[in-house]
């Protein structure tokens, strides 16, 4: 790349003679020769001045007093001479290490018209590798030891620190523990030095609410019971809407990341009824009239896995699956769902679960617990009525609870 300017000495032609704004060193670094009057047609006199003011300039660069230099390239220029004074300038200002300035006057040269395609490109070239220099960051905090971080990337050196920034503006973020955050905007220009001295402050929020499901939490032990409403329907049969009550206990056997599995067991009791649509008998041999053949008390119990997943430092849901049995508590049945009979053997069933359950961490120990889903199905039991109605298909439970447990 050429040097930033090519300083001139006037080679004085007549005013009236054509202009040649070339410089006859270039990338020297030291005094040339240009022609005079290349600013203006200007006086005489005034070129005169110019012609002396730039060879005055050229001997306090020489010298290196480039402020001297700067106020004779100006005046020089000003009086009509050529638009490499102003190139002259920046280069005294970048000795001086002025960068801001030496750009101000780069964009005052680039300004001018009619400049050769040369000169306009080693110029722009010179202004943007200007505007383009990295400048180093330095961050200071008191207390030391915080964590700084640059538009949300973190530093691998604590404060006191030093890194490097690319021009523009950045986010300058610095963390300590029982400190307030503390956040700076930032402008990086031309390479320059930023300094950044943080006094942090104590901060005075509350500390947040202790996860109840922590992981160094050690109750494995998860204690449930609910009371809630079944809907059952045997087979092609609706039943009727009845209170229910269910246990659970499960114990937490493994975490995976944020999954939790656990082993256990569940007990459901409900009382089940239907209708009696068809009119059937209310009498059965040997036994004669039949009372409550409409509604028995169900009850199953299960072997269960369960995984679950907190949503947030208090809520977690689990998913339910399980195997058991089912059996029918009742004295007379009949109705819509099973063959008259004063001697009801209804007999166990294979039954299966999967349902959903969410607790509510109230204190470390105490939950709310909800069970927003529960099916449980299982075959027919026996006596079940197939005619006129058919009630042999698999037997489904839809239950829904709610209720409180503790974990241990």
């Amino acid at each position: 790349m050429r040097t930033l300017a090519r300083v001139f000495l006037f080679s004085w032609v007549a005013v009236s003679a054509p202009v040649v704004a070339h410089a006859q060193s270039r990338g020297s670094g030291q005094p040339a020769t240009a022609p005079a009057g290349s600013n203006g047609p200007g006086r005489p006199d005034d070129l005169s001045r110019a012609r002396t003011l730039d060879r005055e300039g050229a001997k306090a660069y020489a010298d290196g007093r480039y402020n001297d230099a700067i106020r004779y390239f100006e005046e020089a220029h000003r009086l009509g001479g050529p638009p490499f004074e102003l190139w002259n300038v920046a280069k005294c200002h970048l000795r001086l290490d002025q960068p801001e300035q030496a750009a101000d006057v780069l964009e005052r040269y680039l300004a001018t018209p009619s400049l050769p395609a040369d000169d306009r490109e080693e110029a722009t070239a010179q202004l943007d590798a200007l505007r383009k220099r990295p400048s180093t960051l330095t961050v200071a905090s008191s207390p030391p030891g915080a964590t700084v971080s640059v538009d949300g990337r973190a530093e691998p050196a604590r404060t006191p620190m030093s890194t490097t920034v690319s021009p523009g503006p950045h986010t300058v973020t610095l963390t300590l523990e029982s400190y307030a955050a503390y956040t700076r905007e930032i402008d990086a220009r031309f390479g320059r030095a930023i300094i950044l001295d943080a006094g942090l402050s104590k901060d005075r929020r509350p500390p947040p609410p202790a996860n109840p499901y922590a992981a160094t939490d050690d109750r494995r032990i998860a204690l449930r019971a609910m009371l809630g409403i079944a809907l059952p329907r045997f087979g092609s049969v609706g039943g009727g809407v009845q209170l229910g009550f269910s246990a659970n206990g499960i114990v937490r056997v493994a975490d995976v990341g944020a999954t939790s599995f656990g082993v256990g067991g569940m007990l459901s009791v409900t009382g089940d009824s239907w209708k009696n649509t068809i009119n059937a008998p209310g009498n059965a041999q040997p036994c004669g009239p039949l009372t409550g053949t409409t509604s028995a008390t169900a009850l199953s119990a299960f072997g269960i896995g369960a995984a679950g997943w907190e949503l947030v430092p208090q809520l977690r849901v689990h998913a339910l699956a399980g195997l058991g049995m089912a059996a029918y508590l009742a004295g007379d049945l009949g109705g819509d769902v099973f063959v008259p009979t004063c001697d009801a053997s209804p007999g166990l069933r294979p039954a299966a679960l999967v349902g959903a359950q969410v607790d509510y961490a109230v204190t470390k120990s105490f939950r709310l617990t909800a069970l927003p889903i529960a099916l449980q199905l299982h075959p027919a039991f026996g006596a079940a009525r197939s005619a006129p109605i058919d009630a042999t298909g698999v037997w489904l439970k839809t239950t829904i609870a709610v209720g409180a447990g503790v974990d241990l």
